[in-house]
Order: C-alpha cells, then structure tokens, then sequence
C-alpha cells in the first residue's frame, strides 16, 4: 500500500502541473443580483476598527462590507461575481466540514459578512473561530478585485485560510484534542493541525468552486508544488521520522515548522484516497476517537489518525502510516480497524473475497435519513432517523437511503444487515431490491450493533436474492424512527439464474449482441457529475462545469466517468455515443475501452443530444473495438469540460455478430408433455408433496395454465417425471413464465431433483421473485451423473405456505 500510494502521488503531480490553474467543478456559476447600501455606519469588530463608514454590497445570502467606500467605488458587475464567490465558498467549507448553521460575527442585516477595513492592522487577515466572520485589509482586496474584473477568477489563498479558521472546531470539543500534540517538551510548542487544514482547504476547495487559486504571485500548481516539494524531503530521506521531525518543534533542513507537512499530508489524502467524499468522511471521523489524555500523548494522537484515515478511506492504512510516514501505530489500533474494515475485502464479520459489503453511510440520504458516528459501528458511522417514537406507513418515499452497489459475480445471494435496534418501537425498517415488492424488515431488537438475515415479514426468514453481474441498488426506507442501519452484506451462497448467469459458462451464449449503457450509471471520479435533462435519454446525463479549460496530452486524469458493462459474445464491436456540445471549446472527450489505447473523441458541435459514430482523432472516423465474452469497461476522461455524455452503444460488426441479427434456428422441440397446458387439463403434470395442481384460464398466453394451490408449505407445487427425456453429458434450456395468483413472494423457482448411484442430488435451475406480473424463469444446464441416471423430475415451488401460484408456456429443449 505504502509505494502505492507515493506513486500515485507522483502521478498526479505531474498530472496537476500540466493543467491550467482552472479546476473543473462546478459550485461557482457566475454573478448573483446584489443590493448596495451605502454610508452605513457598520462595526469592523474582527479587526478591532469598531464603528467606521463604509458600503456594504449584498445578496440573499452573503455581504461584503468595505470601509471608506461608495457605491461608484467598485464596478457592480465585478462585486456581484465577488460576492457569489464568497457566497460559494461559504457552501462549499459547509458540504466539506458537515457544519451548518454557524453563528455569525459581525453580521449586516442577518447575513454572513466580510469585513474590508482600510488597514486591518497591517492589510492581513483575520477570523473568527467556529462562527462565521473573516477580515481581510483592503491592501489585499483590492488587487484580487482587479483580477476579478479582468475575468481572472483566482480566489486569494487569504480567503479561504481564513474561512477555514470559521469552520474548524475548537475549544475544549475542538477538533485538537483528539489530534494535536507537543512538538517537544514544552506544553505550549505543539503543531496545530488546524493550520494544516488551513493551507490544505485552500485546494480542495478551489476545485469544488471551479475557480484558480492565487497566493502572492503563486498559482495553483505552485503553491501546491511548493507543499510536495516539503512532502519528498521528507519521505525519501529514511532518517526522517516521527520522533525527529513530527515531534519537533522545527523542520530540520529548514527553519519551518511541522503545519506544511500537515498540510502537505492532508492534500495526500484528498488526492489519492477519494477527492471530497474521503475528506468529508475525515471530518465526520476526527471526533470519533478517545480523547488525547494530554499533549504528550504521542502514540495516541498517532493511533487516531490512522483511524480516521483509514475509516474515511475505507480501507485499512497501517502499512501507509507505519512505512511510508514512519509513524509507529499500536497493535490494539490496528486490530480495531481491520475488525471495523474486515481487513483487505472492506468489511467484517466473518466475510470473504466473494461477500459485497454496503456501508450504510455510503448510501444517497432523503428526507429523514443521516449519518451518526459511534465508533462501535463499522467504518465508526451508520444512519438513521432521529428517534421521536413515529411510525411511517404513508408517503414512504420521502424517507429513503439509496445503496448502489456492483456484484462481480452473478449469483444467488444472502442479504444481511447490521442493525441497532433502541428499543421495541424502533427496530424495524421497509427495504427494497432492485425493481422487487417493497417488504417489512423486522431488525433484531437489540441496542447493540448486530448482523442478521435479513427478512421479508410473512414472506421469509431468510432473503435470498438472485442478481445478475453489474449495478443493483437496494432501497432502506424509515419506518420505526430511531432504528439504526449500519451496513449491508451479500453472501454468495450459490448458482442463480442472475439475469444472465446459469453457473456453467456465465450465462452468455458467445453471441454478440448491441449493447445499452446509460452514462448516469457511470462509476463517476473527479470533477464528473450527473445532470438532470428530459432531452437526454433516462433524463440524465454526465459533465464536468463548462470553464473553458481542456486536459491535453493524455487522459490519465483524475476526472473520469468507469462503465462496466456484460458482452455476451466476444467479438469486434462499433461505438457509438450520444453527446451534447454547449459550444465549440466543450466538444471532446477521452475514451479507453478496457486496457486498450486511448482515443481522442470529437464530438458533434451541436448543442443537442445527437448520437454519432466515436471517432479517434487522427486514426478513423469510426471506432470499432475488440470485446472480450462476459465483463468489459469504458472509461470516458474529461478533456474539454462541459461535453456532455448521454449514453453509449455497442453495436456487432464481425464474424460472431456481423452487425446483423443472428440468424433464425431451426424450431427446438419441447421435451415436456403439455408444457403450453392448452389441453385444458393436466396431463402430464402432478403435485409434488401436498398441494392441488389443476388448470386456471388466467394464462399468459393461449387459453390455459396451470395453477399450484392449497400448498402447505413451500417445496409444494407441480411436478413432470422427465427421466426418459434427459441423457447424461447433453446440455437443456429450460423456460417458463410464472405469477402469483395474488400478494408477493420472496420467490417463484424452478429445480431438477436427480438420482444417480450417489444418491439425490436438487439442482437449482432458476427463480424469480414472485409478483402478480408475468416473469420468466430461464436457465441452462448439463446433465451429470456419478454411475447412471435412475430418476429426474422437474420441479416448480417457492412461495410460502398457503400461497398460489401459476405457471405457462413452459418449456424443456435439447441444445
């Protein structure tokens, strides 16, 4: 992990130095309308100036107030973009800290205010601490008001060094006690760590605002250089450690001090262990430590940054902190974050290399639903509704966690949760799979963090769901306020049907098919975000802000847009895109399909969804590409922002496809007696165990199908002998179209029970979960046997006791 990341960090350096000083995000949009008061009689407090005259220029939600001035002094279009600016970074420290709602210091008219006397003693800056109220000297504002006005939009460092100070906690709960130390014997030489992120804020939060940073001369890449520069001194000289250059009160090789490896270390972090969502999580995880007992509490101080680097990164850190820093981390740390992580698979609890786990506070939050830290909980967080006593049966929607995850692996899986139940009226939940029924999940009643099956009220014990590779999203919605939800976790238990997957060659048939993706289901990084649009198709689509600014050179950038997606024959295939191209500097992007070279695509230069043929610039004007059978990806790179992309496709062009439909075979014969039931009987068919197997006229096609009721448990449905019809070694394609007669199940499934010379063996041939719609039951499978075969029957069951179901049109052929 350790040379990981210091190449990582390498990389991006040289990716960063080749940009422009412009990042490519959005927060910042322009100007906003203002008001101008002028001869206003307003207290310069932070800087001690007290009452002075001065003009305070204003939006709905940030003033700037300068002493001395009248309105005609700054040109109004100029101040209404420095105004939003500010307006702008206010939201974004917000969205990065988690605080909301700061008192303010020196307020006018109720709003957040800047403050610009004429000399804050000596043209610096000033802050309040944890509210809102900064002052910077007119000596520094009016230049940055030059360069704004001249269309250079450079916040100056000052600024956000300053604002950061508003937003970092201190005090006796402040942020230090659980991160700061002595440097040396004397309690009153210590590193604050809020000068760290002082200096560090200042990237991360031009990159949010889409904005340059300038500090007396120096740009982005410079200040940013001049940090790195500190950084390698210290990382590529082995003598360097803790003890002599953290616990000091000065840099040996210069007369410095430890706040810029604090910062340089911060923006180590930020970018290469997650951008914004790894430093909001750092924030959230600072306070969820044990408290220093003092400043000399060196391994402890230690000890809680390696947690909290590691549970904002997700990932176990020892390796980085113990090799690459050289900071000494104690053992009883490290076994607390490979218990709450689960070591290199992400998760705990007894987990493998095959389980997906869902880190509850990594879902999308509606409504109701936040996040709270409590270090007992995985990764130190879990979400929740406060808890008031309520109950929510009506307009559930509102109150929602969305959890997005990709299964490697086709499958049937188990679904477990970890849950915190406070007491009897706040211990349960509605969930909901993919497209599935919502259901009632009724979590242990226990106020401590526990893992259970989780379950479907009246429907199942135990939830098994059958999913196929790529993206799936399970819905937590709030019913009983107060339950806590920690994480989710996916045991892969066996072969499913999955979509696409039977468990003998990934389901897919070696055919080429055309291929859909939609650019919204995109793993995106960077700066990419989606967009809402009716134009596009699904109403969304993916960009970064327009700025003007483009990445030349290469795409190994950190702004990319990941789609995985399932070829079900490999083969050549043509790409296809559908762009949209606001203006002619924003009409281009990267594109890599797999390892595979990467092209430079030109977009139409229209500014409308149109789909065209992916072109490499330079190479042809129509990109075709080998895929390989089963898992493949497309990453898409920022190279003019504000290029929107709406959805790609792939279409067949050679030998295993040829771009034409595959051709027509010849009609297969089904193998099984009245498998389409229009004899109007059931002929055939018999009920395996105890159940009533007749014919209904409620059928998916045709006049009749055949209904399974009065089942006193759920193994019992409809059963066909079809031992004459199989042969060992030969391969079968079994098809049927299900519904339950009413309500919902966890499941409709179909399974061969076989015997051979070791005895019966059941084979799981597919399932879907039961609704009142018409589904399709698929799989494939090849016959084995240990000796000779000696009975096969085909079996349909699945839903709960007392519950009917149907099925038609089913079908058994050879292939």
């Amino acid at each position: 992990m350790a040379k990981i990341l210091r190449h990582s960090m390498v990389m991006c350096c040289a990716i960063l130095m080749c940009l422009s000083s412009n990042s490519f995000a959005a927060r910042y949009n322009g100007g906003v309308a203002i008001n101008i008061d002028q001869n206003v009689n307003f207290n310069f407090n932070i800087a001690n100036q007290g009452n002075r005259t001065a003009t305070v220029w204003y939006s709905n939600n940030m003033a700037i107030a300068i002493e001395g001035a009248s309105g005609s002094t700054y040109e109004r279009a100029t101040m209404e973009k420095i105004v939003a600016l500010m307006a702008a970074s206010k939201a974004s420290f917000e969205e990065f800290t988690g605080l909301r709602n700061l008192s303010l210091n020196g307020s006018y008219k109720g709003r957040p205010t800047i403050q610009i006397p004429k000399d804050n003693n000596g043209a610096g800056g000033l802050a309040a601490h944890g509210a809102f109220g900064l002052s910077v000297g007119s000596g520094l504002f009016n230049p940055f008001y030059e360069r704004v006005r001249q269309g250079n939009i450079s916040i100056d460092q000052v600024w956000l060094y300053e604002m950061n100070r508003n937003f970092y906690k201190t005090g006796s709960n402040g942020w230090n006690a659980w991160i700061d130390w002595a440097m040396d014997g004397n309690n009153s030489a210590y590193g604050y760590w809020t000068v760290g992120f002082n200096n560090a804020a200042a990237f991360w939060i031009v990159d949010d605002l889409g904005v340059g940073l300038h500090y007396f001369g120096k740009d982005y890449a410079r200040f940013r250089q001049d940090h790195r520069d500190e950084l390698n001194k210290y990382l590529n000289n082995n003598a360097y450690t803790f003890d002599n250059v953290w616990a000091t009160s000065k840099l040996p090789w210069r007369n410095g001090t430890i706040n810029t490896l604090m910062s340089a270390v911060l923006l180590e972090w930020y970018e290469t262990l997650g951008g914004k969502a790894f430093v909001q999580r750092l924030y959230q995880q600072i306070d969820n430590n044990p408290r220093l007992s003092n400043r000399f509490a060196h391994q402890q101080a230690r000890d809680n940054w390696y947690r909290i680097v590691s549970r904002a990164s997700r990932s176990d850190q020892a390796q980085y902190f113990e090799n690459t820093l050289r900071w000494s981390i104690s053992s009883s740390a490290k076994a607390q974050i490979q218990n709450e992580l689960g070591g290199n698979n992400g998760g705990g609890g007894g987990g493998n290399d095959s389980d997906i786990i869902i880190e509850a506070e990594d879902a999308q939050l509606f409504g109701l639903f936040k996040i709270g830290n409590d270090s007992a909980a995985s990764a130190g967080q879990y979400i929740h509704a406060e808890y008031q006593g309520k109950y929510y049966s009506e307009n559930v929607e509102a109150n929602r966690a969305e959890l997005s995850f990709t299964a490697p692996k086709a499958g049937l899986y188990a679904l477990k949760g970890t849950t915190f139940a406070p007491n009897n009226q706040a211990d349960s939940f509605y969930i909901k799979v993919n497209d599935n029924p919502r259901q009632v999940w009724d979590t242990n009643n226990t106020s401590y963090y526990e893992e259970m099956d989780v379950n479907y009220r009246n429907e199942a014990n135990q939830v098994e769901i059958d999913i196929s590779a790529g993206q799936h999203k399970i819905v937590v919605y709030i019913r009983e306020d107060g339950t806590r939800l920690d994480r989710l976790r996916l045991v892969r238990i066996g072969e499913g049907n999955g979509g696409q997957d039977d468990g003998e060659n990934g389901g897919y048939d070696g055919i080429p098919r055309p291929i859909t993706i939609e650019a919204e289901s995109a793993n995106l990084s960077g700066e990419f975000k989606v967009g809402s649009d009716s134009a596009a198709q699904g109403g969304a689509y993916i960009d970064s802000a327009y700025s003007g600014s483009y990445y030349e050179g290469n795409a190994s950038n950190p702004h990319r847009a990941k789609m995985s997606f399932i070829a079900t024959g490999a083969g050549r295939y043509l790409v296809k895109g559908t762009a949209y191209s606001p203006t002619q500097s924003a009409d281009s992007f990267w594109v890599q399909v797999n390892d595979g070279d990467i092209h430079l695509w030109d977009t139409l230069a229209t500014a409308a969804y149109d789909e065209m043929d992916v072109n490499s610039r330079g190479n042809t004007n129509s990109l075709e590409v080998q895929l390989n059978e089963g898992q493949n990806t497309i990453t898409v790179y920022v190279r003019e922002d504000g290029t929107r992309l709406d959805q790609l496709r792939l279409l067949p062009v050679d030998g295993n496809g040829g771009g034409e439909e595959p051709p027509i075979p010849e009609p297969e014969v089904n193998l099984l007696v009245n498998g389409d039931f229009e004899t109007g009987n059931s002929t055939g068919w018999v009920s395996g165990y105890s159940a009533t197997t007749t014919t209904t006229t409620s059928a998916y096609s045709g006049n009749y199908a055949l209904l399974s009721k009065d089942r006193s448990a759920w193994y019992h449905g409809p059963k066909q002998d079809v031992i004459s019809m199989l042969k060992v070694g030969s391969s079968y394609k079994l098809s049927a179209m299900v519904r339950m007669v009413s309500g919902s199940s966890t499941k409709i499934e179909s399974r061969l029970l076989t015997r051979d010379s070791a005895g019966h063996v059941w084979h799981k041939l597919g399932q879907v979960s039961g609704t009142t719609a018409w589904q399709e039951i698929s799989a494939e499978f090849t016959i084995q046997a240990s000796g000779s075969l000696t009975n096969a029957e085909l079996f349909f069951f699945g839903p709960d006791a007392g519950k009917s179901f149907i099925i038609d049109e089913v079908s058994l052929t050879e292939q």
